[in-house]
């Protein structure tokens, strides 16, 4: 019933052509990101360990979402031309128990090399990260603190995510 209510929401007041882009003002992670999630593959990884030397970029998505699926496309391309600069990324998934097989083959068929994590019950996207409709992404910092949130996707949105990338990865480099 929960996830019936999340479509239905996001059916009518975020449509997939809203995008909303704001700061980290409205999102508090919990210092302790000691938690452990199964990937798309069954292995299982502490979150902690995906925070590195740079940005972490974190896509939440369902394969009935497709901006969710747009976007981790170019998401991917982001990934992969900033990763000599220490950003990593990682998609966290929200589809249920029963759609892993699904999820695995699209993530293959798509070439996705980077984790992807399960969160079937939405434990992860609402206590942790107050994901507040799909798509819903975050840059965090190396420290696990949220840079900036974007909910929603729209072709050409990527061009904002990686002008943020590149303001973050220069802040960074300037703390040194």
């Amino acid at each position: 019933m929960r996830l019936l209510h999340s479509v239905v929401l996001s059916a009518f007041l975020l449509p997939s052509a809203v995008l909303a882009r704001t700061d980290s003002d409205s999102i508090h992670i919990p210092a302790n990101l000691k938690f452990t999630v199964k990937t798309v593959t069954g292995d299982e990884v502490n979150f902690k360990d995906l925070l590195g030397k740079g940005p972490l970029l974190v896509n939440f998505w369902a394969l009935w979402c497709e901006p969710c699926k747009q976007e981790m496309k170019a998401f991917r391309v982001l990934s992969e031309k900033f990763k000599s600069e220490g950003v990593n990324m990682v998609a966290i998934n929200t589809d249920q128990v029963r759609s892993v097989a699904k999820v695995r083959a699209w993530v293959t068929t798509q070439g996705i090399d980077f984790p992807v994590l399960l969160d079937p019950d939405g434990d992860i996207a609402r206590d942790i990260f107050s994901m507040e409709s799909l798509p819903y992404s975050l840059i965090l910092m190396p420290d696990g603190t949220v840079y900036k949130k974007h909910i929603g996707y729209t072709a050409g949105d990527e061009k904002e995510t990686e002008k943020e990338i590149v303001d973050l990865i220069a802040e960074l480099k300037k703390k040194g």
